[in-house]
């Protein structure tokens, strides 16, 4: 995994968490939203975690469209540190030397430890979510949204959930993994990226619907990068925009499938993909 754009970003100060801490199967998780909503979106955040500010502000926006909003600790608190972050603050655009040679490559140099540790324990840590989730709200209709790291297991895990959202996946096994997705599926990508470029985003869509999957839906977003759904310069008018029109997009998404007259969740797991390599 060579991808800079997955430890870069800017840390959002534009506002207060306000959700609380909790429990789900024992795992570690921010929730956010009405406890009593039958529409519940899980969000597997990027590499920087469950804690990351960011990700926990984007998670009250869901939630004030009347979703219940779980963010999980999918690391088991192995999550990169907030240090690798080039760009501490919107205000501040330009990175010293310090940063941009030495923190970034000690960054990238962090993700080869990460994978190794996480790569693993993904999946059946969401398994015991889902389940858990599922039992406690059994007439819930639960989507996924995933940024970067967790957006893989938007394709893969798809399955799973009532309706899947992928923002600028990283380390899909294309395109074998795509064999997960059995029900809504949504996908936004920049139109320039290492990890899931528009033309694999725009073959992902062609292999879906030759195999009769209808609730098909890619986006790719013009003068953005890898990780602008969640880490976006606010101060940059055309990041911001790309970054607030993918939230529309989630929103719309779930509020279109996460109701009581969709379609039921597939049931049938896919076959296992290899693990992709680093």
């Amino acid at each position: 995994m060579s991808c800079p754009d997955c430890v870069t970003g800017f840390v959002h100060t534009d506002g207060t968490p306000k959700g609380t801490e909790i429990k789900v199967a024992n795992i570690d998780a921010y929730a956010t939203g009405d406890d009593a909503s039958k529409r519940i979106i899980v969000i597997g955040a990027d590499v920087f975690g469950w804690k990351f500010v960011n990700t926990r502000l984007l998670a009250d926006e869901y939630a004030a469209k009347g979703f219940r909003v779980i963010v999980p600790d999918f690391f088991g608190g192995w999550q990169l540190p907030m240090w690798t972050l080039t760009a501490h603050d919107p205000n501040d655009p330009s990175p010293t030397f310090f940063k941009r040679f030495i923190l970034t490559p000690a960054a990238l140099f962090l993700i080869v430890p990460f994978i190794i540790r996480n790569i693993g324990r993904q999946v059946s840590t969401l398994t015991t979510i889902v389940s858990a989730l599922r039992t406690a709200h059994p007439d819930a209709k639960i989507g996924f949204v995933g940024f970067c790291w967790g957006g893989r297991f938007a394709v893969s895990q798809n399955f799973q959930f009532d309706a899947t959202v992928a923002c600028h996946p990283s380390l899909v096994k294309f395109p074998a993994e795509l064999d997960g997705i059995k029900g809504p599926f949504s996908l936004a990508v920049a139109e320039t990226d290492s990890m899931y470029n528009a033309d694999k985003a725009k073959e992902t869509e062609k292999i879906l619907k030759e195999r009769g999957l209808k609730d098909v839906e890619v986006v790719v977003y013009e003068g953005v990068h890898h990780g602008w759904t969640t880490r976006a310069n606010l101060a940059d008018e055309k990041q911001k925009q790309g970054r607030d029109n993918a939230v529309q997009q989630v929103i719309g998404w779930f509020e279109k499938y996460l109701t009581s007259d969709a379609a039921p969740a597939a049931a049938t797991e896919p076959a296992p993909a290899d693990t992709p390599a680093a």
